[in-house]
């Protein structure tokens, strides 16, 4: 697997992948660096298409870093009828699970199951029979109920009272922000050509058909024009903005809902499993999930006006949480001074039928739309079946792209992402073999990069084995300098937030571990010591902003 044209994927090579850009027509421009423009601009580029991807912002900044990070086959629409979508999630996880293992992770979680209450067993047992049917009985693992006593071991803190057992089955989770990286990453592998940091500004037409996009380069204040023949709005909460730039007067597609997440230390809440269980303020289903040595814990599902690109979290969200979950575990109060981290994210649901309906009886379905002028747009969808939805819209312009000659088939389900798990193994135990004190640390890394971490051990394992010139330096610094090297690290937002970021990090440790890193990360991303406290500053602004309890 060649790194070749990932070697200028950074902050220095923005100029020349701009200049790649526009020298020579591209087959398609993606708009939109979230997990669904990066699955098209993927598959398009492994098709051998010319594809080019643009962000706004930051790969991932939106609605693909704020999600429940649930790979997922969906079970609670079920209860909507919602069986073709469930089918497609069930396949699309277990796919994902066989594939990309080191990115996504199947996860048991608990039901618990009372007398008198709902879910009843018959119920459950019906459900998870046909949860698991729709998955093509393709699981990791089948469901199983437990008795009462397994039921305490491994949830100590749910309320005994007519407590006669529970359910446990399987789904999957990832890191969001990582997996959406890793697609861009494939997509560049492949031929394509992705930058962030770079608004659209305008649709370039000719003769009333768009064939082509203007945008601004934010980091190096250049503006340029990509020509195409196609053009695919994939913006997701934003894509109506995109849409206002070919036609001022369209109607709105997209209805926003936000979901609000809450993290805790593993050791403030009483359970050894994920767990789901109905909320006692509403009925609505809301799980806590083990990860990264903490609990993640939510959602709400609420309609939102909030402008798209600024997802705050709500007091009331904050409050309608913390209040479940003391109803579910009194011995957890007071929950609110335990809450580690917390953010907010978009979700965009189509508009057509949404009104009347509360955003979780609203579909999850995708749609795709050609306006008169040529424009495709996809909303809707989520990130379990990104791929699929990928498929799908290069189906729709196949016939625009290549009239004369089919595209290549489409190999994202047989293509693993950063090499097959087989290769991943071999590689982790190679290093791990060369330096044993490493060996946690290492298996990081290949979950994390797959077989790019071959490009950060080597320097990794001889600080660790005192090897390195730099008697202080830590072995993380070889793996800053691959991301920022790498994957298009242009600010310390990106790389705090969306490439090394860990769930159970606090405001605090994050601002502490960019001084800790002052001096690599200037050297890398070409700043001097002003600009870098700068940032680190804003940096302070968007925690406060985005990840702060709210008043009230």
């Amino acid at each position: 697997m060649t790194l070749r044209c990932l070697e200028s994927f950074n902050i220095q090579g923005r100029s020349a992948i701009i200049d790649a850009m526009t020298a020579d027509p591209c087959d398609l421009i993606v708009i939109g660096g979230g997990i669904t423009g990066a699955s098209i601009f993927r598959d398009a580029a492994q098709r051998g298409l010319r594809a080019a991807l643009i962000e706004a912002h930051d790969f991932a900044s939106g609605t693909s870093s704020r999600s429940s990070k649930l790979i997922h086959g969906g079970l609670r629409y079920l209860k909507n009828l919602g069986f073709r979508l469930a089918w497609e999630s069930c396949h699309e996880r277990n796919l994902h699970v066989r594939l990309n293992r080191r990115l996504v992770k199947p996860v048991p979680f608990l039901v618990p199951l009372y007398r008198h209450e709902k879910p009843s067993r018959l119920s459950m047992r019906l459900g998870m029979a046909l949860y698991e049917a729709l998955g093509g009985l393709r699981n990791h693992r089948f469901h199983r109920f437990i008795s009462r006593e397994e039921t305490l071991l491994l949830a100590p803190g749910i309320p005994v009272t007519g407590l006669s057992g529970s359910v446990v089955y399987y789904d999957a989770m990832v890191n969001d922000s990582r997996w959406t990286i890793e697609v861009v990453k494939d997509g560049v592998r492949h031929g394509g050509l992705a930058l962030n940091h770079a608004p659209v500004t305008q649709m370039v037409k000719s003769a009333g058909r768009i064939c082509g996009v203007a945008a601004t380069d934010s980091i190096g204040k250049r503006e340029f024009t990509v020509n195409s023949a196609l053009v695919i709005n994939a913006a997701g909460v934003c894509c109506d903005r995109i849409r206002a730039l070919d036609d001022p007067a369209a109607s709105p597609l997209v209805r926003v809902s936000r979901g609000t997440h809450l993290v805790f230390r593993a050791e403030d809440i009483p359970l050894n499993i994920s767990t789901v269980f109905p909320s006692r303020l509403g009925g609505r289903s809301l799980f806590l999930v083990q990860r990264d040595g903490s609990f993640l814990y939510g959602t709400t599902d609420d309609w939102t006006d909030d402008q798209p690109d600024h997802p705050v979290p709500h007091a009331a969200d904050v409050r309608y949480l913390v209040e479940s979950l003391e109803a579910f575990m009194p011995e957890c109060a007071p929950v609110l001074e335990k809450v580690r981290h917390v953010y907010s994210g978009f979700r965009p649901l189509i508009a057509q039928g949404s009104p009347g309906r509360s955003p979780s009886a609203s579909t999850r379905d995708d749609l795709i739309e050609t306006s008169q002028a040529g424009l495709v747009t996809v909303v809707g969808g989520k990130l379990t079946t990104a791929r699929a939805m990928a498929q799908r819209v290069l189906k729709h312009v196949a016939p625009r792209l290549r009239p004369q000659a089919p595209l290549r088939p489409c190999a994202t389900a047989t293509t693993p992402i950063g090499g097959d798990n087989e290769q991943v193994a071999e590689g982790l135990a190679q290093w791990v073999r060369a330096c044993p004190k490493l060996a946690d640390y290492i298996r990081i890394l290949f979950e994390r990069y797959g077989l790019d971490a071959h490009r950060i051990c080597p320097e990794a394992t001889a600080i660790a084995l005192g090897r390195h010139p730099d008697p202080l330096a830590e072995p993380i610094r070889a793996e800053v300098k691959y991301v920022c090297r790498h994957e298009m690290v242009c600010n310390v937002e990106d790389l705090i937030e969306r490439r090394a970021g860990f769930l159970h990090w606090d405001a605090e440790t994050r601002i502490e571990r960019l001084h800790h890193g002052a001096r690599m990360i200037c050297e890398e991303l070409g700043i001097g010591a002003e600009e870098f406290q700068n940032q680190v500053a804003a940096y302070g602004q968007y925690l406060a902003t985005f990840h702060a309890i709210p008043a009230g």
